[in-house]
């Protein structure tokens, strides 16, 4: 346990494409020093609901490791996790982990994980999602990342600080520019295959046409490839 700092507050957040699909979770981990901590990981084949509770879960774990201070708050826009994990559970275990119908529990594995981790000073809170609660909004962006099979890289102060300027100073359209180019660099990466549709939402409508027609083309510094007139592979292009 680091005895240096005190953990006094966490956010957690958990997301899913197609649920049952791709998903990520991310935890965020406060102290009294104005640091944070924040982890994150992803699963091939999910769900949002168990995205939710892997990233209770994790974050349990790290908080595990640290003093944390009275009355401490873990906020979540999970109303499962929470209903779960403060009454579910009570009547769960009574009935031997089945519900009061007597089926089994859904996610069993996870929520005996989440109920041997329980810390008695911790208390859940639940926070509207995308309602621009900033913890909320930055452990989202972490879960949604991992998801699309981006994961945070750890950052200098320098570094975090460019960031944050970027962040704040350029316009959407940059933005937006800047995210489009990474989220096709790792598909690039993963050699994932791309349906028309999702290349059309991913480049932009400006490009229909061209996708539509199924031929090779190139956007900025990156070659469109179609396979069987059904998919797309992403290539770099030959500098």
């Amino acid at each position: 346990m680091n005895s240096e700092i005190i953990a006094i507050e966490a956010a957690t957040d958990g997301a899913c494409s197609g649920n049952p699909g791709p998903g990520g979770w991310g935890g965020l981990i406060i102290f009294d020093d104005n640091s944070q901590l924040e982890i994150g990981g992803s699963e091939q084949n999910t769900t949002n609901n168990r995205m939710e509770l892997t990233a209770a879960i994790k974050t349990l774990e790290e908080l595990k490791k640290h003093k944390l201070k009275d009355n401490f708050k873990l906020r979540t826009d999970s109303k499962y996790v929470i209903e779960g994990y403060t009454k579910w559970i009570i009547n769960w275990k009574k009935n031997g982990w089945k519900t009061s119908s007597g089926k089994a529990v859904q996610n069993l594995d996870l929520w005996q994980k989440i109920d041997q981790l329980r810390i008695n000073c911790l208390r859940m809170e639940y926070v509207k999602g995308h309602s621009g609660d900033k913890q909320n909004d930055r452990v989202d962006k972490i879960a949604t990342n991992y998801s699309k099979g981006i994961s945070i890289i750890n950052k200098s102060k320098e570094e975090t600080s460019s960031v944050d300027f970027f962040e704040k100073n350029a316009s959407s359209e940059i933005q937006e520019l800047f995210s489009r180019n990474e989220l096709i660099k790792k598909f690039a990466e993963k050699k994932y295959l791309l349906s028309s549709p999702e290349l059309s939402n991913l480049l932009g409508e400006e490009n229909h046409l061209k996708i539509k027609q199924y031929l090779v083309f190139e956007w900025r510094n990156w070659r469109l490839i179609p396979k069987d007139k059904k998919y797309w592979i992403i290539e770099k292009k030959e500098s």
